[in-house]
């Protein structure tokens, strides 16, 4: 027993000392630095970003060789350093770099400022038919009247649109929304629009007439129509055989009406001068026909497509001046 003892302590001595001499001992050559001693990984600096130059090949070919090449603090300029300054004010904000952004900016406001004046100025003169005043009205003096001329223009389609088909109003007796809806409705009944009122839950509204209620008590007409919220509301033709979602929720009579009016003239129940008549905004697009498209040859010439546009513009349905042509002498 004493024997196999020695012979352990024997074994794990040899063991001890065969792992403590066999590992590094890196530890030991470097005890004089202390317990808390470390190294720290040496800092990386990242490279800051250069400013780009940009220049204008145009004005360069103008400066005599000799002579240092200067850039001009122009658009392109400010478009692709103004990051880079920010970057570095945001990164490290010293006077220099929080002054060198903001005087950046300060140009960049400059030339905003002048930009938008000389636009103002160019709208009151030359370019006075690209306005979209000429659409829609922007002051409110005119867009009051505006909002009633279109108002008053809407009635005579209503009616048009009445002769073709009416309106499902899809609701739930117990929807808020139901209710605060019933009043567009009844103002779309009282233009000549036939409406007939669907409980989907078998319950009924105060102030919807009783002859124009029907309920679908076993959710399938629910079903059919995908009805997903209420109100809903649909735009049906007479024979009942054409249907049209207008609106999912409760929604203001404009909006109504230019749902009916959009989808009405997508069924032919109204002509093109009716659309047009009603609608928000006046006039044509100039993309109605197509991508516009200019000769190689003139496309950096700038008086091109102003000259283009000018010809497609039709202000004819101007709703802030009558188009005038001088006759020629």
């Amino acid at each position: 027993m004493k024997i196999l003892r020695t012979s352990s302590l024997i074994v794990l001595a040899t063991l001890l000392s065969t792992s403590v001499w066999s590992s590094d001992d890196t530890f030991y050559k470097t005890r004089e630095k202390g317990w808390f001693w470390y190294e720290t990984e040496p800092e990386i600096e990242e490279p800051v970003e250069e400013l780009k130059p940009v220049v204008d090949p145009d004005t360069a070919k103008d400066q005599p060789e000799s002579q240092e090449q200067m850039v001009e603090i122009n658009a392109e300029w400010l478009k692709e350093n103004l990051p880079i300054l920010q970057m570095r004010a945001i990164n490290n904000p010293t006077s220099e770099n929080l002054g060198a952004f903001y005087s950046a900016q300060r140009v960049m406001l400059d030339m905003s400022s002048k930009f938008a004046a000389n636009t103002q100025d160019y709208f009151r003169k030359e370019g006075n038919f690209l306005s979209e005043d000429h659409r829609r009205p922007t002051e409110s003096f005119m867009l009051n009247q505006f909002k009633l001329d279109t108002h008053q223009q809407a009635k005579p389609v209503l009616e048009k649109v009445s002769n073709n088909g009416g309106l499902w109003f899809f609701y739930s007796s117990t929807c808020p929304y139901c209710i605060k809806q019933l009043p567009v409705m009844n103002s779309l009944s009282r233009s000549g629009i036939d409406i007939l009122y669907i409980s989907l839950d078998g319950g009924v509204i105060p102030g919807i007439p009783e002859d124009k209620i029907v309920f679908d008590y076993n959710g399938k007409v629910a079903s059919d129509f995908n009805i997903q919220v209420t109100p809903t509301t649909y735009l049906v033709s007479n024979d009942a055989t054409h249907f049209k979602l207008l609106n999912q929720g409760s929604v203001s009579l404009p909006k109504m009406q230019v749902s009916i009016f959009e989808n009405a003239y997508a069924m032919d129940w109204i002509n093109a001068d009716d659309y047009q008549s009603v609608k928000s905004i006046k006039g044509t697009n100039t993309l109605d026909n197509g991508n516009i498209a200019i000769k190689a040859s003139e496309i950096n010439d700038p008086s091109v497509l102003r000259d283009l546009l000018e010809q497609k513009i039709d202000l004819s349905s101007s709703p802030i001046g009558t188009p005038f042509k001088r006759t020629q002498r």
